[in-house]
């Protein structure tokens, strides 16, 4: 028997709201900003779910740093953390200390996966790829001694769902999450501008089955009953028919929840009715922009652009039922001028929005905006920490950078105003109306 070994994953703090003080002081200290805020302390999927990949007789700790302080003087075999590019920084100077004192470290997640060869200058072992395929490789190789430098994902290694992995939700017991997510698919087929998922988790479009599906959120209900529940995909309800299925199985289950999608769902009068019947809050949707000009070549297929017109039917259409629509927009893209702000603001204003989140846009390693901006040498700013989505890291087209970052800042201020505020939790309260119509007594 192998001797039992002492694991850390770590999900490290990040600079979320960016180096511009005054919006730091805005989006820490607005209180309306309380369900914006939640969306960004939810679990680390990743962790828990490798977790479940060590042998049952190893000692695993889970510490997400912005809930618990890591000790560097507790003894661990592993240390395991995983990064977005915002926390890449951070995760280099956990793993440099853990390393100080022997312990053998490991970096996975969406940034190392696609900067690999710099992760390794900073670690003993990189993942980059899904982990439910490469960490048995990398178990058994540490086991036997001969661990690689950098484990890689290749079209072999493309996790199907098939195995039926349940992530270890009992590990964030002690952790107050308001959210804990669950991830049902992967794959993304439009290939945005702004966006790695395709590189990562290529455009196939991969889903776990109802059975397992329904035995995570029971897991969830039973260990967190009061949790909202958010389904962390790229595009939720994909699979028309899989979904009414399942949504059909999750109306007895007293769930709250949430999830990412797309706009079309707006026409299927009896998945919406179904989602109100199976506990569902409000959804996000990525509208990224209502400016023509910027919605033009934004995905591969021009999709977004093609849903523009009937944006604000759909979303009545929508918020009809009682599920509230959480728009999220990019302001600064290159077809924007300076009056993206006034339209993006009396977008969100005219349609009654349940929530939003307003971005700029952010190079991200491995996309095609970066390749592009790169090569027009209209990045300013490599510093990882920065890559928070609300710092301007970019010239933009047809604006200046300060034109960017104020424009952003007032935007926010017009949307969260006292009146502005008010207006949405009395539309809020109306959806909440809607809702009864369609549910079963």
């Amino acid at each position: 028997m192998n001797a039992i070994k002492k694991v850390a994953l770590i999900s490290p703090k990040g600079s979320v709201f960016g180096k511009n003080s005054e919006m730091v002081e805005f989006l820490t200290e607005t209180q309306s900003m309380e369900s914006f805020r939640a969306l960004w302390t939810s679990p680390n999927l990743g962790l828990i779910t490798i977790a479940a990949l060590f042998p049952p007789e190893w000692q695993v700790e889970y510490i997400d740093e912005n809930y618990k302080a890591i000790d560097y003087k507790k003894r661990y075999d592993i240390v395991c953390v995983s990064a977005m590019t915002q926390q890449a920084l951070n995760t280099y100077e956990i793993t440099r200390k853990f390393r100080n004192t022997g312990v053998l470290t490991v970096i996975g997640g969406i940034h190392a996966t696609i900067m690999p060869e710099e992760a390794i200058e900073h670690t003993d072992v990189v993942i980059a790829g899904e982990g439910e395929v490469i960490w048995p490789e990398f178990i058994a190789d540490y086991l036997s001694g001969n661990n690689k430098k950098i484990y890689r994902s290749n079209e072999n290694k493309i996790y199907q769902f098939n195995k039926g992995i349940m992530p270890r939700y009992e590990l964030l017991v002690g952790n107050e999450y308001p959210i804990i997510t669950i991830q049902t698919t992967r794959g993304c087929p439009h290939d945005c501008t702004f966006c790695c998922a395709s590189r990562v988790f290529g455009s196939s479009y991969r889903r776990k089955s109802n059975v397992d599906i329904l035995k995570e959120l029971a897991a969830i209900k039973k260990m967190y009953p009061a949790s909202l529940i958010l389904f962390a995909d790229d595009n939720f309800l994909v699979h028309r028919k899989e979904s009414k299925e399942l949504l059909t199985a999750m109306m007895n289950l007293e769930i709250r929840w949430l999830a990412q999608t797309d706009i079309s769902i707006y026409n299927d009068g009896e998945l919406l009715e179904m989602m109100v019947q199976s506990g569902c809050q409000w959804v996000v949707i990525g509208f990224e922009s209502v400016h023509f000009d910027s919605l033009k070549q934004l995905d591969k297929h021009n999709w977004k652009l093609s849903q523009l017109d009937g944006y604000d039917s759909a979303i009545k259409k929508i918020q009809s039922f009682g599920i509230g629509v959480y728009g999220t927009f990019i302001v600064g893209l290159d077809g924007d001028d300076k009056d993206v702000f006034d339209i993006t603001e009396n977008f969100i204003k005219r349609n009654k929005l349940y929530g939003v989140n307003i971005t700029v846009p952010t190079p991200l390693p491995g996309t095609r905006m970066r390749e592009a901006m790169a090569k027009d040498g209209r990045i300013l700013d490599n510093d990882w920490s920065h890559y928070t989505f609300w710092d301007v890291n970019i010239i933009p087209n047809k604006m200046s950078v300060n034109d960017l970052k104020q424009g952003l800042l007032k935007l926010y201020k017009n949307i969260f105003d006292e009146q502005q505020v008010n207006n949405r939790l009395k539309n809020i309260k109306a959806l909440a109306k809607n809702r009864r119509k369609y549910k079963y007594e």
